[in-house]
């Protein structure tokens, strides 16, 4: 039996879940899954690794937590859902001080209810003061609902007299947009533009093409930021979102050429990952699209364990060219009219080009200190320790930034995948750093992510934690 040996999957929906019939050589296993969600995959991945040798996930090993660095001075600030209509905690949080306070806009995933709003005067009380968007007043462009929406990255932004929230929804067509909503206070309501800000290509409800030579699309766009100037002159940020679309691709190309598994991944456990997810990669294809990342996210993990490796062999292969192309994720910026429109011109400001990154960065947002500009973003796996929290600095809002080499937040024994920040001045008017983190052993799409918050320190060598 060799590592390349092939799996055979018959898939089945049974209600709300579904059934795996799983058969490699010899052994052959029946798997069900009470749902969709990623709960229910990462469950179903680990018992596949129990009973066929492939890889543990992340978030159940959690390898890349080290059990020696010292654990940093990061303060939670919420640690539970404050609404019973807020399912997934306070992931890709947006702070914004006011007058009134603290307000912190953030991520709802498919909750009926999208974007939670709430108001600390003291950043130690935190109070939910509603949605952007309640059940029935999200914007007729966007598809919501449990397993159909996706609404994520909201930010929150005081343009003259009224407040812009910019955000991240996907579209009927499943393709992610950025949209714009405005409001004459932070609490609503809000009015949407009625159509998308930002749109990327559309990506078929089935899939990419099978046929690893076709081009890959270039996907959604995500993770969008408001940048205002000491001039009044408006930035907006956002990604391109490339590293969503190439794993059932790289799928597809090794179930054409499953001798091409051997030379990308040296682990047996990697090998047998690719393989099943080659053989899963067809039934991938026709399920919704978070299904689709779930099915993929061992390949995906395999795949950043061997980043250097696995990129140089793909780059030798002309049929992979496409895929080579998606593992890079570009982080745009262009100004606005004092109207919302974006004007001049489009720059790629940023791009993943460290090994700590991987596959992608996301989740830019821009500070002014020190006479400098400051990018913070986020990058690897968000849904793994492995993601952290990364710094740039420049001379312009629009770049050329300079990255620091390592990051300057990851996973520790407490907090797991600590990601998408936001800065704000604390109660004493020095900037502080507002993140996400999973609690230790969980992760993923819906997992409850946790509010912390550390102070920082701005100089000449850069951007360190107090």
């Amino acid at each position: 039996m060799t590592a390349t040996q092939l799996f055979s999957v018959d898939a089945a929906a049974e209600g709300a879940g579904y059934s795996f019939l799983i058969s490699r050589g010899d052994t052959r296993q029946e798997y069900r899954l009470p749902g969709g969600e990623h709960t229910d995959y990462t469950a179903f991945y680990a018992a596949l690794a129990r009973d066929f040798g492939t890889r543990l996930p992340h978030v159940t090993e959690g390898h890349v937590v080290s059990d020696t660095a010292p654990e940093p001075d990061w303060r939670p600030l919420i640690l539970e859902n404050l609404s019973p209509r807020t399912t997934a905690g306070y992931g890709d949080p947006a702070v914004l001080k006011t007058d009134e306070g603290y307000i912190l806009v953030a991520t709802s995933n498919d909750a009926v209810d999208a974007f939670p709003i709430l108001r600390s005067p003291d950043l130690e009380t935190w109070k939910h003061e509603g949605f952007v968007f309640p059940e029935g007043e999200a914007p007729t462009w966007t598809a919501h609902g449990h397993r159909v929406g996706d609404f994520w990255a909201p930010e929150m932004a005081r343009v003259g007299e009224e407040y812009w929230l910019v955000y991240t929804a996907r579209q009927r067509s499943n393709a992610l947009a950025i949209g714009l909503a405005k409001a004459p206070h932070w609490s609503g309501p809000w009015t949407d533009l009625g159509h998308p800000l930002i749109v990327g290509a559309a990506v078929n409800t089935t899939g990419l093409p099978d046929d690893p030579a076709q081009p890959v699309l270039s996907g959604g766009v995500i993770d969008s930021h408001i940048f205002i100037d000491a001039d009044a002159t408006r930035y907006l940020f956002w990604k391109k979102d490339t590293n969503g679309i190439w794993p059932r691709p790289l799928a597809g190309l090794l179930r054409a050429q499953p001798v091409l598994i051997d030379a990308l991944f040296a682990a047996e456990p990697d090998r047998r990952t690719a393989a099943f997810a080659a053989a899963i990669q067809p039934w991938a294809n026709a399920r919704r699209p978070m299904e689709r990342f779930f099915l993929m996210q061992p390949l995906i993990e395999a795949v950043l364990d061997n980043w250097g490796p696995v990129r140089e062999v793909l780059a030798s292969i002309p049929e992979a060219a496409a895929i080579v192309a998606a593992m890079s994720t570009p982080i745009h910026a262009q100004r606005l009219s004092a109207a919302g429109e974006l004007i001049g011109e489009d720059t790629l400001v940023l791009q993943n080009d460290l090994d700590w990154e991987g596959h992608l960065i996301e989740g830019p947002w821009v500070t002014r200190q020190q006479g400098r500009y400051w990018l913070f973003y986020a990058g690897n796996d968000f849904g793994t320790p492995a993601y952290g929290i990364g710094v740039a600095a420049a001379d312009h809002p629009q770049g050329p930034y300079v990255k620091q080499p390592e990051p300057l937040l990851k996973s520790t024994r407490s907090w797991w995948a600590p990601g998408h920040a936001s800065v704000a001045p604390g109660l004493d008017g020095e900037p502080q750093l507002f993140f996400h983190a999973f609690f230790p052993g969980s992760g993923g799409y819906n997992a409850f992510r946790a509010l912390l918050t550390t102070r920082l320190r701005f100089g000449a060598d850069g951007v360190t934690l107090v």
